[in-house]
């Protein structure tokens, strides 16, 4: 099995398909959609496998076709920093074409001299602009020596813009046009045969229109340096010129033998250049225009978010034996070319296999515990694996606490969030912030913890983060991806206390926190905190008490669950201590009637089935399901309700799922039910 765990479809089926050669053997495959090949976009949340997928397919197919693979986050820099001749989308062509033009054994080397030629009038710059000049040298020379036009460490690649400044006449003191004229004018004789060069200047007059048409590589050039619309139009056109110079590469003889396809690999595809690239892409070939390039493109998020309204959304499933049935709607849209797959968390068997590589094997237990800490988030269970591979020993610790496991020196939780949350202040920020309830309880943690001019702007940036790269609208909790959340709050609960005012503490912050929704009027996130503070006595009196109220077993059910939710303390010994509790061992059990005594019991087992660091083995959710028995018989209205939710919750928690009738009510606020 390959190491892509349960993505192998993509390589072992969709995309050779596509291109025509398998991509383990030397075998070609029948081409699916010889005249239209639909561009494939892989979506998922932050360590969901992407990039890895694009990792194995350019492995796969690097030196048996022409295949290019780019990080389109590279060169997503600021706006500012860039200088007239250059763009984020202009630099990602080139490495585009740099890739596409690369030597592959046994088959001609492919050529874009409309993409070639265009790169070079862009390139032109202002007389006397030394960093222009730095940008169209560096330029030229890569495109010269990596597609082949001219060796490395020649004249042709490393004098360029001296050799051009000498074409041009003597006491000329024209600004772009004269150098956008004689950088072509070099380019095309040095590079390119009558019949390329032509051609490239007709394509160009076409794309720019009538009237615009007798220095069209000038005009591309000027558009170009003007920036704004008049350079996304350039980008647009450089774009199409490289589908056009793939279309005539691959044209006659090559179409009809069906000789497999280039390969374009983009990986942070939902950055802005990115996105205009594909964008571009798509929307030459929406016009009529067809190619033979196979792009398979990376972004973070959601498909349906990602993808364009006429995109077709399918499952790995759906796409298994080709492209699923696909075919272009006819509604003449860039997102009508587009297949968009969600890529999904690894299931059971993928963890089982991913650990079975490790010796020892470990514990039949641990892939469930795995499962539930990440979600099935590859990444995750990725440096999890490595962690058990590298101390078989520790994976083995009572109660399964993945969180215990080292890697490198280090608790793996820390590498792990390091890969989630790259930035370090963010990181800080957000380890704070998981333990929120709300966007209102991270504000007062930032009042509380961080600098006053910085307390608004943390927050605001936190929540643009959730959004932006890990896919998340919700409001409540603040960190709302169950992963990421378990991962931040254990790095909060192994820190080390803090001398702040209040004390930066674990029981510090739960304390504030719970202050803090006592006075915004929501006792049950209140109780939350409580619990998470260790008060769990106090707790389920509370509870027990609702109970006994008029309120609803349903809205009881869902107090229950908000409360239990919360993190548990940082002590070794609580999920031994929590376990005695909810079987009732001698000496666990409070003061009180047969009900307090069960709540008091169901509190610890919910408690240690919601907790992500374990997972609930079938003795604890059986303990679940017997005390809500047992509670729906003393219930003054809901007996029904909590008899149903009993079978519920145990078989929900058994498959690590959150059961229904725990999760919030709808409201406005997706509310949990604060009202008594």
């Amino acid at each position: 099995m390959s190491r892509l765990y349960g993505r192998d479809v993509l390589l072992d089926d969709l995309v050779p398909r596509l291109v025509g050669l398998d991509a383990k053997q030397p075998e070609l495959v029948r081409q699916a959609h010889p005249d239209d090949p639909p561009a494939l976009l892989l979506t998922g949340p932050h360590g969901s496998g992407r990039t890895a997928v694009l990792n194995a397919l350019f492995d796969a197919y690097r030196t048996r076709l022409p295949v290019a693979r780019v990080n389109c986050a590279r060169d997503a820099g600021p706006a500012g920093a860039m200088v007239a001749n250059t763009s984020p989308g202009a630099d990602l062509l080139t490495e585009v074409a740099c890739g596409l033009c690369a030597p592959v054994t046994g088959r001609k080397r492919v050529q874009l001299p409309r993409l070639w030629t265009g790169l070079t009038a862009v390139s032109a710059w202002t007389r006397g602009d030394q960093r222009e000049q730095a940008v169209a040298q560096a330029r030229m020379r890569r495109l010269l020596t990596e597609c082949g036009l001219a060796p490395e460490n020649t004249p042709a690649a490393d004098n360029w813009t001296q050799d051009v400044n000498e074409t041009l006449p003597v006491g000329d003191q024209g600004d772009l046009t004269p150098i956008a004229e004689a950088s072509v004018r070099l380019f095309t004789d040095r590079h390119l045969n009558r019949r390329q060069a032509r051609e490239a200047r007709l394509f160009y007059a076409g794309r720019l229109g009538p009237g615009r048409d007798e220095q069209p590589l000038s005009e591309l050039c000027r558009s170009f340096h003007l920036g704004d619309d008049l350079r996304e139009e350039a980008e647009a056109s450089l774009a199409a010129a490289l589908l056009e110079d793939l279309r005539a590469h691959h044209s006659g003889w090559a179409r009809l033998n069906h000789v497999p396809r280039p390969l374009l690999l983009l990986d942070d595809a939902h950055t802005a250049p990115g996105a205009r690239l594909l964008e571009h892409l798509l929307t030459h070939r929406a016009g009529g225009a067809r190619d033979p390039l196979v792009v398979v493109a990376a972004a973070r998020g959601a498909a349906r978010h990602r993808a364009g309204p006429d995109a077709a959304v399918r499952t790995l499933a759906q796409v298994a034996g080709g492209a699923s049935g696909w075919q272009r709607r006819d509604t003449g849209t860039w997102s009508a070319g587009l297949i968009a797959v969600d890529l999904p968390p690894l299931e059971r068997n993928d963890i089982v296999a991913m650990l079975m590589t490790t010796d020892p094997p470990p514990r039949p237990e641990l892939p469930r515990a795995i499962r539930r800490f990440t979600q099935g988030s590859p990444l995750g269970c990725g440096l999890l694996r490595d962690a058990v591979a590298a101390d078989p020993g520790a994976a083995d610790v009572a109660g399964h606490d993945v969180g215990a496991l080292r890697l490198a020196g280090q608790p793996v939780t820390r590498h792990i969030a390091d890969r989630l949350v790259p930035d370090a202040q963010l990181r800080h920020n957000l380890v704070l912030f998981s333990v929120a309830q709300d966007d209102a309880a991270a504000h007062a943690l930032a009042d509380a913890y961080l600098d006053s001019d910085t307390q608004l702007a943390a927050v605001a940036t936190a929540r643009g983060h959730l959004h932006a790269e890990h896919g998340t609208g919700a409001r409540r909790p603040f960190v709302a991806d169950p992963f990421l959340r378990a991962v931040l709050v254990h790095e909060l609960r192994r820190r080390r206390p803090q001398a702040t005012q209040p004390p930066r503490t674990w029981s510090g912050v739960h304390r504030l926190l719970l202050a803090h929704h006592e006075a915004a009027g929501q006792p049950v996130a209140a109780l939350h905190h409580a619990l998470a503070d260790d008060d769990a006595a106090y707790v389920a009196q509370r509870l027990a008490t609702l109970f006994a109220s008029p309120m609803s077993a349903g809205q009881w059910l869902r107090h229950l669950w908000q409360v239990a939710s919360a993190p548990h303390p940082p002590r070794p010994d609580w999920a031994g201590t929590c376990r005695a509790v909810a079987t009732g061992a001698p000496g666990t059990e409070p003061a009180g009637d047969f009900v307090q005594r069960s709540v008091h019991r169901l509190l610890h087992a919910v408690w240690l089935a919601a907790d992500p660091l374990t997972a609930p083995d079938e003795t604890l959710c059986g303990r679940i399901k017997w005390e809500l028995q047992f509670l729906s018989a003393r219930h003054a209205t809901g007996a029904g309700t909590l008899f149903d939710a009993a079978q519920e919750w145990h078989d929900e928690l058994r498959e690590l799922r959150t059961p229904p009738s725990a999760l919030p009510a709808p409201g406005p606020e997706g509310s949990h039910g604060e009202s008594h």
